[in-house]
């Protein structure tokens, strides 16, 4: 989560390939509803995409969140309604264990299955975070939301630890701690709609911690981890921001590297889109893995006061949505405020109302895509436009918005006579070409372009706004 978001708020393993799911028989699972296998999830090492029903899909996904499961109503039917696939929640965060450290709160464990139900009945798969930074930050580097106090392994409250950073060296606080995850993840190993395993989130913001230390730490949980998971689950853990520590990231101790984009950031200046499509190129590049987007925003804190709030930050928001599918990612949305997390802090409106079902046109879009051997593509335009592409030598997807719509107002213009040029892989000259609206799924424009020196040159229609390209081989033609 991002720093001030708190409650408030490559080595390649020897195994070819690795299930995230299996379909286990309702005796064995526990569940009332098993998804079909046809939407089955599953991930195998080689590929930066998951699979559902055997084939590589780009997914969306968001991080919800509440203290009564009640709350989780809402959330995940809006997930389903979107043709959302995951949710990514911090099971310590919202609705907290109570009991010592080491074992399992009983009780609390129990709302979370009840919740991890509610999303397999809608069709939604669950990355759990095991562990997070606010529960191990004493406040002592300023960060404004902190709960060691609250810790039961603070031994103020009876627990091994005098400060966080114990958690990170191998003492009785890690070595319980280790124990608690392992029972963590047996029991929940043979849930079918269990997507991968989060150590920990944003490792980084832990009171004391270095990337030494944390680097070992995950090491021992991934390993503890996998001892208890036989369907080999993907691991990941990540860091806050688009931090990097290249010990970790390229190591074997997790198979998916995140990224956690807040516009915030000086560089960008609330422009999302561009720091998740620069972010995971640059990731995708340097190690070689799967990159997740964890969660992402316009900014890292509470949304009263900025860009979330903003009279067309959706705009902007489906930006981001958009260049996720085109950036190499193998996910999109994954908003943190706008999930749910907005409860926390009251604002008027209520975020997770008004993007409830921002998502969708997208979704809608990839959804009988199959991504096999999606690459990156090299794209030239003018500096009019802000864009990117992806494909393979069959079909190209590419998503490009007006330059100036960015924040605070995104304001809309009409841009005529713009042209893109895309580098397209494999030997095919003739390509069909249609132009969508991202919002409608309008075609509003489509045609026929030919393969001139390896690279596609499209003609674009009047943009506004944004627009979205489809590029497919022209079968008729030879």
């Amino acid at each position: 989560m991002p720093t001030g978001a708190w409650l408030r708020k490559a080595k390649m393993r020897t195994v070819a390939t690795a299930a995230l799911l299996v379909v286990m028989p309702l005796s064995a699972s526990g569940f009332d509803d098993v998804i079909p296998a046809r939407d089955a999830i599953t991930w195998k090492r080689t590929e930066p995409y998951l699979r559902i029903g055997g084939r590589q899909a780009f997914v969306f996904g968001r991080n919800p969140t509440g203290w009564r499961t009640e709350q989780f109503d809402p959330l995940l039917k809006w997930a389903h309604d979107s043709g959302e696939r995951i949710l990514r929640i911090h099971i310590t965060c919202g609705m907290t264990p109570k009991s010592p450290a080491g074992t399992i709160d009983e009780k609390w464990a129990g709302k979370w299955e009840k919740v991890f139900d509610q999303a397999a009945k809608q069709g939604l798969y669950v990355l759990p975070v095991l562990g997070a930074w606010g529960q191990w930050n004493d406040g002592s580097d300023g960060k404004r939301w902190h709960y060691w106090d609250r810790n039961m392994y603070n031994a103020k409250l009876g627990g091994p630890a005098k400060s966080p950073s114990e958690l990170f060296a191998e003492t009785r606080c890690q070595q319980l701690w280790l124990e608690w995850l392992a029972q963590m993840v047996r029991r929940w190993r043979n849930r079918p709609n269990i997507v991968a395993w989060e150590l920990f989130s944003e490792l980084d913001l832990v009171t004391g911690a270095t990337e030494k230390t944390a680097f070992k730490f995950v090491q021992r949980a991934s390993s503890a981890v996998r001892k208890m998971d036989p369907a080999g689950r993907p691991v990941t853990a990540s860091l806050s921001g688009i931090q990097e520590w290249p010990s970790l990231f390229s190591d074997d101790a997790i198979d998916l590297i995140q990224v956690h984009p807040y516009a915030n950031h000086h560089k960008y200046r609330g422009q999302l889109d561009r720091m998740i499509i620069e972010s995971v190129r640059a990731r995708t590049k340097r190690y070689k893995k799967p990159v997740l987007i964890g969660e992402s925003g316009f900014d890292g804190g509470p949304p009263h006061g900025t860009l979330d709030m903003a009279a067309r930050a959706e705009t902007g928001l489906r930006h981001a949505i958009w260049a996720a599918v085109v950036s190499g990612s193998m996910n999109g949305r994954m908003l943190w405020w706008g999930d749910g997390y907005d409860q926390y802090q009251k604002p008027d409106p209520e975020l997770r109302k008004r993007y409830a079902l921002l998502a969708k046109p997208a979704a809608r879009f990839i959804r009988n895509i199959d991504w096999s051997d999606f690459k990156s593509i090299q794209v030239k335009s003018s500096p009019q436009l802000c864009g990117a592409a992806i494909g393979q030598k069959e079909r190209v997807v590419a998503w490009f918005r007006d330059a100036q719509c960015i924040g605070p107002d995104w304001p809309t213009r009409h841009l005529t006579g713009q042209r893109v040029t895309l580098s397209v892989p494999g030997q095919t000259n003739h390509w069909r070409v249609a132009v969508y609206d991202p919002v409608t799924l309008r075609i509003v424009d489509k045609g026929e372009v030919n393969r001139e020196g390896g690279s596609l040159h499209v003609e674009l229609p009047t943009v506004e706004d944004a627009i979205v390209l489809e590029l497919t081989r022209d079968e008729t033609r030879k």
